[in-house]
């Protein structure tokens, strides 16, 4: 039994296509929520782990311009990221 994958992505007509080209060819995979706390990182400063506490368990930052990128980033007004 022989499976053939037909995609655009393939090499060209009479080339062999080999384990390592089949797997550079495969789409990058995303991770929005990693992304998300990446670029909360990248944009304050802090370590990923402060970042995943301020959006996973609602813990506020202590500096104000930290709320501002948040707020920023989301477009949630900064009265508005964590429940009362």
């Amino acid at each position: 039994m022989e499976n053939r994958l037909k995609t655009s992505n393939l090499t060209n007509e009479g080339q062999i296509m080999t384990l390592k080209g089949y797997y550079k060819n495969l789409p990058d995979s995303t991770h929005p929520k990693t992304e998300f706390i990446n670029e909360i990182t990248r944009r304050t400063g802090v370590s990923f782990t402060a970042a995943r506490n301020w959006v996973v368990y609602g813990m506020k930052p202590n500096n104000p311009k930290h709320i501002s990128v948040l707020s920023e980033i989301t477009g949630i007004p900064p009265e508005d990221l964590w429940s009362k």
